[in-house]
């Protein structure tokens, strides 16, 4: 699956709207991610970012900051940013994890959560609607990383949502929906049922909701994993009979 990108940065833009440069270029870079121009263990290169773009090193930095955020990039002292290596293994084991996490979460933010959240849950799933219409991916699933930022950050644990941040939300969920081939329609209707246990203040439905909602996810992508599996297994070519015969002796 390719990622669409939305808009471009024009090399020589001026740096005055530094918000929608760094917006703009950390979007850039995440579609060069996805697109595989950039790969697991390449270097990012500040200076070499803002020539792309025409831009100051400030706003690169803060875009690269983003994309640590976002499980992206990791950074190291003496290599700088780097682009993030996830296998499919990695996010199978994450499920589990981020489904407890989570479901605890909705749980406490289901007494906590005033009506201001419930309103910014509801205009992100109509964003998630409009982008699924669209076809834009990176914009939905950013509306999805927003979605479930607003419950972690209603739950009022700050450990929790330290935990919860180094989790890769982003990169999970663009992962799953290329590997599930699951429609970006399908994704956001599905968290209707967290905002209306969220909405009823009944934080056993909450809990339940949302772990469900990390779950299903994870069982869609073993599946897909599963099937891969399955085709490249029937595509390696079988050694002739001879050959085999004469390995066995």
């Amino acid at each position: 699956m390719k990622f669409r990108s939305r808009s471009r940065l024009k090399p020589g833009s001026r740096p005055a709207e530094r918000r929608v440069l760094r917006e703009e270029i950390r979007d850039e870079i995440i579609e060069d991610i996805l697109n595989e121009r950039l790969a697991s263990g390449d270097r990012i290169v500040e200076t070499r970012i803002a020539q792309r773009f025409g831009v100051s090193q400030a706003p690169v930095r803060e875009a690269l900051r983003d994309l640590e955020l976002l499980g992206f990039v990791v950074s190291s002292p003496f290599r700088g940013a780097v682009v993030r290596k996830i296998s499919a293994e990695d996010l199978l084991q994450l499920y589990p994890i981020r489904s407890v996490l989570e479901g605890l979460a909705a749980r406490t933010a289901a007494v906590k959560i005033g009506d201001a959240d419930l309103k910014k849950l509801e205009k992100l799933i109509v964003s998630m609607r409009r982008m699924a219409a669209r076809g834009d991916n990176r914009a939905a699933v950013q509306a999805d990383f927003a979605f479930h930022l607003v419950i972690v950050e209603a739950s009022g644990n700050r450990l929790l949502r330290q935990i919860w941040e180094r989790m890769a939300l982003a990169t999970t969920t663009f992962l799953t929906i290329s590997k599930s081939h699951r429609s970006l329609k399908v994704i956001a209707e599905r968290h209707v049922l967290v905002l209306e246990a969220l909405r009823a203040r009944d934080p056993e439905a909450a809990e339940s909701a949302m772990r469900r909602h990390i779950d299903e996810p994870g069982q869609w992508l073993r599946t897909a994993m599963e099937e891969e599996q399955a085709e490249k297994r029937k595509k390696v070519p079988r050694a002739p009979r001879v050959a085999r015969r004469k390995a066995a002796g």
